[in-house]
């Protein structure tokens, strides 16, 4: 093997799993954040009546497949952007350091509006009644958080795509060109046969 193959393989297996990484590191801070903020009654001893809908969307969150529903979606959609970048054979580290940059900035965020949530919200040991109002802040940051996440990486996508598409466009063969060069061809290939038939006439 040469070494350009060996180091391409090794930069391919470096970024699988940095890849990899950060899939793993989103995926487990999202389930935190889906039991932070759809799961308000996890660790108290009372909870709203069953029938209720703050007991079935707590219960639904609380286990099973509602604990890992809305992480699954988020990674696996992600997981199909660079799906389109494989097929393209290639994988930008842009792309990698992007996922790595929004767990990052995702859990100094989220801690910062635990705070902010609970200077509007202050919870009390004498009247704390949790509930769904103290997730308004928390699962708005998150939606915003992960919309920019995937607006970059989408804007990563198409400026691939149009680099490709400029190549394309450059490696096609000008028509008008070729148009022309046949055209000049004609005239000579016409002048070349005046010139046969004057000399038949003279002789």
């Amino acid at each position: 093997m040469s070494d350009a193959k060996y180091r391409k393989r090794l930069e391919w297996l470096l970024k699988g799993a940095g890849l990899l990484a950060t899939w793993a590191f989103i995926y487990f801070f999202l389930v935190l954040e889906t039991e932070f903020i759809l799961v308000p009654w996890d660790t108290t001893l009372i909870r709203p009546d069953i029938g209720t809908w703050q007991r079935t969307l707590n219960d639904f969150f609380e286990v099973g497949i509602g604990s890992w529903i809305i992480p699954a979606g988020v990674v696996i959609a992600n997981m199909l952007m660079a799906l389109r970048l494989l097929r393209r054979r290639i994988l930008p580290w842009k792309f990698i350091i992007n996922n790595a940059l929004f767990v990052w900035m995702f859990i100094p965020m989220m801690l910062l509006v635990a705070q902010l949530n609970n200077t509007i919200f202050p919870p009390t040991a004498a009247d704390f009644e949790p509930g769904y109002y103290r997730s308004i802040i928390p699962g708005l940051v998150v939606v915003l958080l992960t919309s920019i996440w995937f607006m970059v990486q989408g804007r990563l996508l198409d400026k691939r795509k149009r680099k490709r598409q400029a190549t394309d466009v450059t490696s096609v063969p000008d028509a008008s060109r070729l148009a022309d060069s046949g055209q000049v061809t004609g005239q000579l290939q016409a002048e070349r046969d005046s010139n046969l038939l004057r000399d038949a006439h003279s002789q």
